[in-house]
């Protein structure tokens, strides 16, 4: 008896560690630094694919017990690996931790892999700790070159796992009830097909990443949710954030009104007023809905009654997964995409010539060869000071050197220029803006970095494995981001894709309808070159030339009479709709192609402007402007 009974006791001691190391590998612990610690709080795990853009946010809750408030920073990763394609090699921030407190300190990761160890250096008080805090390094994201079409969904814990596993891999087709040798037709969802990287197409596949943590637990910065290509919650959760957690709440609605994916599993829910129903959904299959530029898909609990939905849904965000991949995949021409560097450079100009005047340079290296060289031992054979080449090699070398640069810089210029096409979605009622574009930069000397706004997803245009660069990424005063090393070289333009959304924006255009003669007073606080207005009634009225703070007289639009005797105004959520299934196309047309100025809903307006977006950052201080375009479609009802 004695045998069996030790090894029942030895199974169940083995089991207990078994679970006890699982417990451990799924849970960060603090690392306590005297009266700090530091904890992270991973909110997803490595789903085994890739996330190729957005941003990647890990999140630490910083302990403070003592008595007094202490500087906390983290720089991760601890230790940077070598690479051979550009990657993230420092990712910083630091807070200010008041006294028996905790805080969180969030670190971020751009679209770009980050090599380095699993650890993050822990800096207090300015003073480096000799002992670093783990963290849950994902390995995959920014890895764009090397994964396949994989649209990435991220759902709670609660989304139950067969309703998960629909989304993942759709319904499956029907048996065909005709003759052998005949072919099922694939599911809707499989209707997309994307290029492989190996020559060969395959359909795509939905990735769930499921949450670690409750919905109450997520993050209220809506950059962190930007690499996926929808979120799905259910019923209880919205409502549960909706009425208690205003952080999160706007932050999930920030993230579906920029052109995020939403599925709710459950019809218990309230949905924002300005959230409208969507005008493709004729049979109501999947009670759809258009959030400013994104979609809400709401689903039933009931398995059965859901299955109508789930194709509509997955055939939407692999679509969304494709024009996110055109607008910011680093991969160079030739392979789809839309939008790389070279077409940049050709369609959004930062500088009037990127070249250097090479002849005149040529000149001048072959006169100082001349001189450095036969002329310069000529001359001390005929003085008999041979000896002296020892000091006078190395003076011309350096003149030369000198000449060269000066006659560069003499050409162009200490230049310092950006651009920019980008377009503005702005509800004046509710004071709220999203922004998408891009922008460019030149500078002659390279400057110490760009700084751009807590909010701002800015996603570099830089081909990885062409280009080996070491990027630093530091959060600055204000949640501002600094990216400083590696970004932006001298005389190299540098381009980033822009997405942007904001609240309590006070710029608008009002407008008088009481006057015999309508009038607009321009609050953007930049000059409008063309207005275009439909009026509550649906009439259609310009003015031109509006410098920020006067108010003019509109006019009727001097559209033909037949074209204004069709209807001219399309709803809100079409409008919507037309800007979203467009996205990527702002640079190929160019601004302003999204909605044409005799297809505007009612109480809505097009201004055109030819200067930097006021929605927008200038990044790089003090440019100048080269070329602008700037289109703000706005709702003042």
């Amino acid at each position: 008896m004695f045998p069996i009974n030790l090894m029942k006791r030895t199974l169940l001691f083995c089991f207990f560690i078994f679970l006890l190391l699982n417990g451990v590998q799924n849970r960060v612990y603090a690392v306590n630094y005297g009266k700090i610690s530091v904890q992270e709080i991973p909110m997803t795990s490595d789903a085994g694919t890739s996330t190729s853009y957005g941003y990647l946010e890990y999140r630490f809750r910083v302990t403070n017990k003592d008595a007094k408030a202490h500087t906390v920073g983290l720089e991760i990763p601890k230790t940077s690996f070598s690479r051979y394609q550009t990657a993230l090699s420092r990712s910083a921030n630091s807070v200010v931790v008041p006294p028996e407190s905790a805080v969180i300190l969030r670190l971020l990761q751009p679209a770009f892999p980050m090599n380095g160890s699993g650890d993050a250096q822990v800096i207090i008080d300015g003073r480096y700790q000799k002992d670093p805090t783990p963290f849950r390094k994902i390995n995959n994201h920014g890895q764009s070159y090397y994964s396949h079409e994989i649209a990435n969904i991220f759902t709670s814990r609660d989304v139950p796992g067969d309703l998960r596993n629909l989304f993942q891999i759709g319904i499956p087709p029907e048996k065909p009830e005709h003759a052998e040798g005949a072919t099922a037709t694939a599911p809707t969802g499989h209707a997309v097909s994307f290029s492989g990287h190996g020559g060969t197409s395959a359909p795509p596949e939905l990735m769930p990443w499921t949450s670690n943590v409750p919905v109450e637990e997520w993050s209220d910065y809506w950059l962190a949710y930007t690499r996926f290509d929808a979120i799905i919650v259910i019923d209880s959760e919205w409502r549960e954030i909706q009425e208690r957690h205003a952080g999160i709440f706007d932050a999930l609605k920030k993230y579906v009104e920029a052109g995020g994916i939403l599925g709710v599993v459950g019809t218990n829910w309230s949905v924002p007023k300005h959230w409208l129903p969507a005008e493709d959904d004729t049979q109501n299959s999947a009670r759809k809905y258009q959030a400013v530029l994104g979609l809400v898909y709401v689903f039933d609990k009931n398995m059965e009654t859901a299955k109508p939905a789930i194709e509509p849904f997955r055939e939407t965000v692999l679509k969304q997964t494709k024009l996110w991949r055109d607008t910011y995949d680093h991969r160079p021409a030739g392979s789809s995409i839309i939008v790389n560097e070279a077409r940049l450079l050709s369609l959004l100009p930062v500088v009037a010539d990127y070249g250097i005047n090479i002849k005149l340079i040529m000149v001048l290296i072959i006169v100082f060869a001349v001189l450095i060289g036969p002329v310069n031992i000529y001359v001390l054979s005929l003085m008999k000071r041979r000896i002296w080449l020892m000091w006078t090699v190395p003076l011309t070398s350096l003149v030369a050197g000198v000449s060269v640069l000066s006659v560069s810089l003499f050409q162009e210029g200490f230049l310092r220029q950006s651009s920019s096409a980008t377009y503005t979605v702005l509800d004046q009622q509710r004071e709220e803006a999203v922004t998408f574009g891009f922008v460019g930069f030149y500078s002659t000397l390279t400057p110490r970095g760009l700084i751009f706004a807590p909010e701002t997803e800015a996603t570099a245009c830089i081909t990885p494995y062409r280009n080996s660069k070491s990027l630093e990424f530091y959060l600055i005063a204000g949640g501002n981001q600094f990216l400083t090393h590696g970004w932006i070289n001298a005389r190299i333009p540098s381009y980033f894709a822009i997405r942007k959304a904001q609240s309590q924006r006070k710029e608008r255009i009002t407008f008088d309808w009481t006057a015999d003669s309508p009038t607009a007073a321009n609050g953007l606080g930049v000059d409008i070159n063309k207005l275009t207005v439909c009026s509550p009634k649906g009439e259609l009225l310009t003015a031109h030339h509006i410098k920020a703070g006067e108010k003019v007289s509109l006019t009727v639009s001097s559209i033909p009479k037949e074209t204004i005797a069709v209807p001219i105004t399309i709803s809100k959520s079409g409008a919507f709709n037309e800007i979203r299934q467009t996205y990527s196309q702002i640079i190929p047309n160019g601004p302003g192609t999204f909605i044409s100025s005799n297809h505007l809903p009612a109480g809505s307006y097009l201004a055109e402007l030819e200067v930097w977006n006021p929605f927008v950052e200038e990044g790089l201080d003090r440019t100048t402007p080269y070329q602008n375009k700037t289109i703000i479609f706005g709702l003042f009802e």
